[in-house]
């Protein structure tokens, strides 16, 4: 996986994560690579960073009037698994009352690969499968 600030490279250990490959003067992060299959038939290729904040999780009631926010980056994502502090830099639960909208389309996604700063980028990371599709 090419290096972006959305997924930097962790090391955890010496049988975990392997240090940046360089590749054409280009660090790359070597993670274990699944491919997972969703219950509808739907697969797709993850990325294991080994032992990151997000593994193993506990369990977490989420109280009426509230909703519990999943990222879409598994281990990078600072969703309502991490209190809104600026150490895990999470959401926390979400009040329903801050509720706006529904979501029902994938306006655009990356691969975490391009820059905010350089839309020269953006074409080359977008993963156009998953752009205008539907939850």
């Amino acid at each position: 996986m090419e290096r972006s600030p959305n997924s930097p490279c962790r090391y955890v250990g010496p049988d975990a994560v392997l240090p940046p490959a360089m590749v054409n003067g280009q660090a790359y992060c070597r993670y274990p690579r699944y491919r997972e299959t969703l219950p509808g038939g739907k697969s797709y290729d993850v990325l294991d960073q080994l032992d990151a904040p997000a593994d193993n999780t506990a369990p977490v009631v989420v109280p009426e009037g509230h909703y519990f926010m999943m990222g879409d980056n598994r281990d990078d994502s600072a969703d309502s698994r991490f209190p809104p502090d600026s150490v895990s830099k999470g959401v926390g639960l979400l009040p329903a009352e801050n509720v706006i909208g529904r979501a029902f389309v994938v306006f655009f996604s990356t691969d975490g690969s391009a820059s905010w700063v350089k839309p020269w980028t953006w074409f080359s990371a977008a993963r156009w499968d998953r752009t205008g599709g539907t939850f």
